[in-house]
């Protein structure tokens, strides 16, 4: 006897139901307070263990397909089993496609066949009428859990009576919403603290109408009858509550008071009595076994056990019987359902097992989904994770963590006491595994892979600033590590953000690790200020910074490497301005020429390096001229710009321009991007009103552009896209095209997919050279597009928008006989001329035919003569 508890796994069939109460109206509304428990019920006392008996214990832990071929072949342990399991092949459910007014008496005969009926006792069938009356009341009525003996198709069709016009999605219902401790506006992902208390004998447990009567809590008397007092059983339900903070964003606080009020009737009260109040009578037409305990849905989580019930008096294992009766059951009280398949791996399943102890990795995840990861709240920095001092050689790891949804940023701080190499690395800490809803057979589910819902993110924010990350490591898709490197050169504040640059809006948890290490030995660091165009005709100087950190400079070795129209590369010194600062100069240019540089240095111990790393293969370039505006708007007025599109809500949907009203609760731009104050957007209603784009397209389409003659010309712009929460989400698209001749065809721009990380809100600037995509003429225009097909909530704006041209005008030579530009004529000009002339140069080309001769010595001669102005 004293190993029993190694070898026992027992199963207890659950049944789930929803946190739904059907209105009067017959429509399915959130209840407040609905009273919504949930039942779990026996299993066979078990035996010695014999060897038959170890059989049957050891079955259960078996696949449905295992235990299967064990029933056809009459195998060892088969007689645990409910054979009807296997003669009911199907998962079949009831799909929610009725007719919205259907009753509840006319759903029964939809569920209960005659089939069905003719295996029922009578007690079920006064069962299957009791929650039939109870849905017609308005009321939500709690599920009922059986012995594992009971038919399967019998308790399958009493639990589809219970999710009567219930929609189950990703295996919850609704999450506390207010609490003793924190109040109310609690959302999805806010970690939560809830209060427990245990009623006083007495205390009345009111008649749910589920054919279990009512009576007063014995729950003391029947607990210290089993375990002597109560400062034995009640800490296995603070275990219970403890390993469920341990694993969420949950916290638990005792409330030693209860006043004794009625269950399931009142919100909890600090002083009063607790969010979950736990008691226990002994059930009305139950006897032993059968129907073990309920509990109600959020926002009422009342606990209640069937006192006396003899299940409960193995207390092998720390109870684990008991604890995993208590962990499942709040689990329901924390809005979680029950799950398929029942291979005893997940606490919510609808059998309850002795093969784990409490909430498994997919309760988890239901359970960050909710209420979030133990670190929660840690979204900013002002709510950041500290993770204490680390000097050069730490290591620290962090497990069970989680981006509960799309939004969620987890943010974690160190002090860095030294220089160090930081690196972290985040790794998908989840499993790909079925689930899905509660079937017959349970033996089935969706094979979901919950390592690759999110494309995990790293970012690093260096000390003073934790608005622009210092690095970001987003280079490996969805469900693959991302590792982040960074050389932090100074001791400091070092704030770390882990989010998803995927837009799904579902839990996935990881594990992170962060290790610091000694700074590898670091070569120069060269940075500059390279201009991207330069005017005609002058030479244009810029800034260059080089830090050689452990490094020493080789001397005569910083240069500037310069080319013209694809010509060989020359080179020039970069002057010192004393410290890590120089000035390249580059050599003046003509409108037409192609200008490409480098930068080279070369460090003792590094080597060469050059700035851009490619140096010569991939060097800087920069346009000759200006960049002239030939077109701004930052819509402070009316331009010219035209609004079309077959939007059904002409008033909400459509383009208009003006300050934003909204506040953004919907995803409309709650200001404009380029501080003018307007801009255009989809509908400009207040906070939280209706203005999406509805049933059709809204297009903004410019006035007519003219560049013509300027094939460098961009076009820049904000831009503001939405389509992330709702009906339809992540779908729709939002179009930007041009044009080249008024509109007659239109080429698209760019594409923002519903799906990315630019369709969650938020202004884009974006800059497209216009050549790239149509010819630039004088009838260039753009046109955005938001569009509504399938009904979903989508609001767009846009902003600042800029045409630009290259404006270029080469410098007129007032001297063209000035050779040495000294600003005299004299001998050495005379010299270079014959210079140039005896070794065939352009530059003595006086007359500009393209060949060196007689005339070209006349036509300098002349020139000499005439002198300068």
């Amino acid at each position: 006897m004293k190993n029993r508890n190694l070898f026992v796994t027992m199963t207890t069939l659950l049944a789930g139901t929803s946190g739904l109460a059907v209105g009067a109206d017959g429509v399915c509304d959130h209840a407040e307070h609905a009273v919504v428990p949930v039942a779990i019920a026996s299993a066979e006392m078990i035996d010695e263990l014999a060897i038959e008996e170890l059989a049957r214990t050891m079955i259960h832990s078996l696949s449905y397909d295992e235990q299967k071929a064990i029933v056809e072949g009459d195998g060892l342990g088969a007689d645990a089993l409910d054979l009807s399991h296997f003669s009911f092949e199907s998962n079949r459910r009831i799909e929610h496609n009725y007719d919205p007014d259907i009753t509840p008496s006319e759903y029964r005969d939809l569920v209960v066949t005659p089939e069905i009926e003719a295996k029922m006792t009578e007690g079920q069938r006064r069962m299957v009428d009791a929650i039939v009356e109870t849905l017609e009341s308005g009321k939500q009525p709690p599920a009922l859990c059986f012995d594992p003996s009971i038919d399967r198709e019998v308790a399958f069709a009493i639990n589809q009576m219970i999710e009567f016009r219930f929609t189950v999605l990703f295996q919850q219902t609704s999450r506390w919403t207010r609490t003793a401790t924190d109040g109310s506006g609690l959302v999805q992902g806010d970690p939560t603290t809830l209060t427990y208390s245990f009623v006083p004998d007495g205390t009345f447990v009111p008649n749910l109408g589920i054919g279990l009567g009512s009576g007063n809590s014995a729950l003391f008397a029947w607990l210290n009858g089993i375990y002597g007092s109560q400062a034995n059983w009640q800490p296995l339900f603070t275990s219970v509550f403890d390993r469920w903070e341990e694993l969420t964003g949950l916290s638990y606080v005792y409330e030693p008071n209860d006043d004794g009020s009625n269950t399931n009737s009142g919100i909890g009260v600090l002083g009063v009595r607790g969010d979950v109040r736990i008691a226990a009578y002994d059930f009305q037409n139950d006897g032993n076994g059968g129907v073990l305990a309920y509990n109600n849905f959020p926002q009422d989580g009342d606990m209640v056990f069937d006192a006396f019930d003899t299940f409960y008096n193995n207390t092998g294992s720390n109870s684990l019987r008991f604890r995993n009766v208590i962990s499942h059951e709040h689990g329901h009280g924390l809005g979680m359902l029950h799950v398929c398949p029942a291979n005893q791996t997940k606490l919510m399943e609808p059998f309850i097992s002795t093969a784990y102890n409490g909430p498994q990795l997919d309760d988890i995840l239901n359970g960050h989904r909710h209420y979030g990861d133990r670190f929660e709240p840690n979204n900013s920095p002002a709510q950041t994770t500290d993770l204490g001092n680390f000097d050069a050689s730490q290591v620290q790891s962090l497990l069970n963590l989680s981006v509960d949804d799309n939004s969620d940023d987890d943010y974690f701080e160190i002090n860095l006491t030294e220089p160090a190499r930081i690196t972290m690395s985040v790794t998908p800490d989840a499993d790909e595994y079925q689930q899905g809803t509660q079937t017959q057979a349970c033996n089935s589910g969706t094979n979901t892979d919950y390592d690759s819902i999110h494309n995990l993110r790293i970012s690093i924010f260096a000390p003073g600033d934790v608005i622009n990350p210092a690095l970001v490591a987003d280079s490996n898709g969805t469900g693959q590590d991302e590792t982040l490197i960074y050389d932090a050169v100074s001791a400091g504040t070092y704030y770390i953000r882990v989010d998803a640059s995927t837009s799904t809006n579902s839990v996935q948890r990881y594990q992170a690790f962060i290790v610091t290490n000694d700074l590898p030995f670091l070569g120069p660091l060269v940075s500059a200020a390279e201009p991207d165009a330069v005017d005609p005709g002058v030479e244009t100087d810029f800034a260059v910074t080089i830090d050689p950190r452990d490094d020493t400079l080789v001397g005569g070795s910083l240069e500037l490497f310069t080319r013209v129209n694809g010509g060989s590369f020359t080179s020039s010194p970069l002057v010192s301005n004393g410290g890590d600062n120089y000035t390249a100069t580059l050599p003046a240019v003509s409108c037409d020429d192609d200008l490409e540089f480098y930068i080279s240095i070369e460090g003792d111990t590094d080597g060469v390096q050059t700035l851009p790393a490619g140096g010569a293969s991939d060097p800087f370039s920069a346009v000759v001229g200006t960049f002239a505006i030939s077109f701004e708007d930052n819509f402070e007025s009316n331009t010219g710009w035209l609004i079309s599109g077959d939007v059904t809500n002409q008033n909400a949907g459509l383009w208009q321009r003006g300050v934003p009203n909204g506040d953004g609760s919907r995803g409309d731009a709650p200001e404009d991007a380029d501080g003018s104050g307007a801009c255009y957007l989809t509908g400009n209603g207040g906070p939280g009103s209706n203005t999406d784009v509805d049933g059709g397209s809204t297009v903004l389409t410019s006035p007519l552009f003219d560049v013509s003659g300027n094939p460098e010309a961009t076009i820049s712009y904000y831009r503001w896209f939405h389509n992330s929460f709702g009906d339809n989400a992540n779908v729709e698209t939002f179009e930007v095209e041009l044009t080249d001749n008024n509109g007659a065809s239109w080429t698209q721009l760019e594409l923002v997919a519903g799906n990315s990380p630019e369709s969650n809100g938020g202004w884009f600037q974006k800059s497209f050279r216009i050549a790239d995509f149509v010819s630039t003429t004088s009838q260039v225009r753009v046109r955005f597009t938001a569009k509504d097909d399938i009904g979903a909530v989508i609001e767009a704006a846009v902003d600042g928008v800029v045409v630009s041209g290259l404006d270029c005008e080469d410098v007129v030579d007032d001297c063209q006989p000035d050779l040495n530009d000294d600003g005299e004529l004299d001998f050495f000009d005379i010299s270079s001329f014959l210079t140039s002339f005896g070794n065939g140069d352009p530059v003595a080309d006086f007359n500009n035919d393209g060949e060196l001769d007689f005339f070209d010595i006349s036509a300098f001669l002349a020139a000499y003569s005439a002198g300068c102005p």
